[in-house]
């Protein structure tokens, strides 16, 4: 993986305290001489925390989220900075708070970062104030309106930049079938056990299948953590697999990743659906977002080369 590798997760602390600690003590502490007694304040038991890591673990970045409102604790290594981590740091964090109960969101803003906050709909208010020794302004966003099964369906992909959140199951199918079936290269999906409520329905299978026969460019690349629902029940989607397998390949991951807890669908290098918990339909899902879906399909990859051919399902429909 090259130097712009990383991914992002939720932190605990003090689970993480060392991690998200060698970060803000480089940024804060050290480089921007904000006193240890500002700096760590007392709330960071209570606070939702995010750690940036690059592809050895090692910690990139951070930032948080308290229960009233606020953002802070910003912070990417120098060596990282303008690679897009701030920004992704930045969304995850509003997209946390768009699925739990917060009010509205503010952060204390360095002047220099003001513009940085608007473009993610920041806006800036009352007068400058001094904080630690450096220039800050108040910021404020309010609660976005969320976008579900509804409004998706005008959506087009490599153009419609809304990021939606979904809850259920019917609005995940209904979004995965319309974005596979606007697709005209690629389709990278993990999933647990190829859930039979998404993906055995006759109109994702058929988005599938078009996307398979559309172009000889067209490459699908499935991967199947847990077999044995397949194995017992079948699958329309592997049976496509196995009757077009010069475009669709299945694999199952190298132990280190039976576990892996997210599940995602990414779709020509610029759509994705994304679930933090595969266990759960909570998802957040953009048909163009190139920056999050090159994130994804970093990790998608990763666990694809070191993944094998599943020959139970192979030997299942020979």
């Amino acid at each position: 993986m090259g130097k712009s590798s990383f991914f992002i997760r939720l932190a605990h602390w003090p689970d993480d305290e060392r991690l998200l600690k060698q970060v803000r003590e480089r940024v804060f502490i050290q480089e921007q001489q904000v006193p240890k007694d500002l700096e760590w304040d007392g709330e960071d038991h209570q606070a939702l925390q995010l750690l940036a890591l690059d592809a050895e673990q090692n910690p990139i970045g951070t930032a948080r989220l308290l229960g009233s409102g606020q953002i802070g604790r910003m912070a990417v290594l120098e060596a990282w900075r303008n690679q897009g981590i701030g920004s992704a740091l930045l969304k995850r964090l509003l997209t946390e708070a768009e699925q739990g109960d917060y009010p509205e969101l503010f952060l204390n803003a360095q002047l220099t970062a003001l513009p940085f906050y608007q473009r993610q709909g920041f806006q800036a208010e009352g007068d400058v104030f001094d904080e630690a020794g450096i220039p800050h302004q108040r910021m404020t966003r309010q609660p976005q309106k969320t976008e579900s099964s509804p409004g998706f369906m005008e959506a087009n992909l490599g153009l419609t930049q809304t990021t939606y959140y979904l809850h259920s199951a019917e609005e995940y199918r209904d979004l995965a079938t319309r974005m596979v079936a606007q697709a005209t290269r690629t389709l990278s999906l993990i999933s647990g056990d190829l859930e039979p409520l998404v993906y055995d329905q006759a109109p994702f299978i058929s988005a599938v299948k078009q996307l398979a026969l559309k172009s000889q460019v067209a490459h699908i690349r499935i991967l199947i953590q847990d077999n044995s629902l397949l194995r017992r029940q079948g699958h329309r989607l592997i049976d496509l697999a196995q009757r077009l397998t010069s475009t669709i390949e299945v694999r199952k991951p190298d132990r280190e990743y039976r576990e892996f807890a997210q599940s995602f669908l990414l779709v020509d290098d610029c759509g994705y659906l994304h679930r933090q918990q595969a266990d759960r339909y909570t998802t957040t899902a953009c048909f163009h977002d190139r920056l999050q879906t090159a994130q994804l399909e970093e990790t998608f990859s990763e666990i694809w080369e070191r993944g094998e051919p599943d020959m139970e399902l192979v030997r299942l429909h020979l």
